[in-house]
């Protein structure tokens, strides 16, 4: 007998088992009340719960360096951000990772030199919850002129940073939960 799906599962998981919980759950998560990191199999019944309250969203973005080995940063509502977007209708993923790129930092000539890193962000949508399911691809590009942030998505600033230089913006701002890891990795922080 195989055993049950999220047996080892903390208590808490295992015991959000109706909508009514979840939705509790989800709004003392979203609004700060409660923080929580977990990792758990999509065949766990948990996940099917919380995937059935959350509207998907797809999206492209970029992990886009250049030739002096700087990453391509941006900062959008207070915190330190990668360009990324919705994807549009008829559009596959790598061509709106790099649309997204483009417009939100006035960056040309991305090419995508690997496979995506896929990243999962839940936040209030709509009077209910969206999974924004990003994959970020690696990127290059040669572009060395002014960079322009798309101000219309809240984006304020957007730089080309050395890992020292995001090591001292990290230390002034936070992060989205989904990529802390792997920024504080390049600034060396890690």
């Amino acid at each position: 007998m195989s055993p049950v799906p999220g047996a080892d599962a903390s208590d808490l998981i295992n015991n959000l088992s109706t909508v009514k919980d979840m939705r509790k759950w989800l709004k003392d998560l979203h609004s700060g009340r409660l923080t929580v990191s977990l990792e758990i199999g999509s065949d766990h019944y948990f996940w099917t719960l919380f995937m059935s309250l959350h509207t998907n969203i797809l999206a492209g973005g970029g992990w886009v360096k250049n030739s002096d080995g700087e990453l391509l940063i941006i900062e959008r509502n207070g915190k330190i951000d990668m360009p990324k977007g919705k994807l549009e209708p008829k559009e596959t993923i790598e061509i709106c990772a790099v649309r997204e790129v483009e417009e939100e930092c006035r960056v040309k000539h991305c090419e995508i030199t690997g496979p995506p890193v896929k990243t999962f962000h839940c936040y209030p949508f709509k009077g209910d919850y969206a999974l924004k399911i990003t994959y970020w691809y690696p990127m290059y590009t040669k572009y060395s002129k002014k960079l322009k942030p798309q101000k219309e998505e809240g984006i304020t600033d957007v730089y080309w940073a050395s890992p020292e230089l995001l090591s001292d913006k990290i230390l002034a701002k936070p992060i989205y939960n989904s990529l802390d890891d792997v920024l504080r990795n390049f600034a060396g922080l890690i």
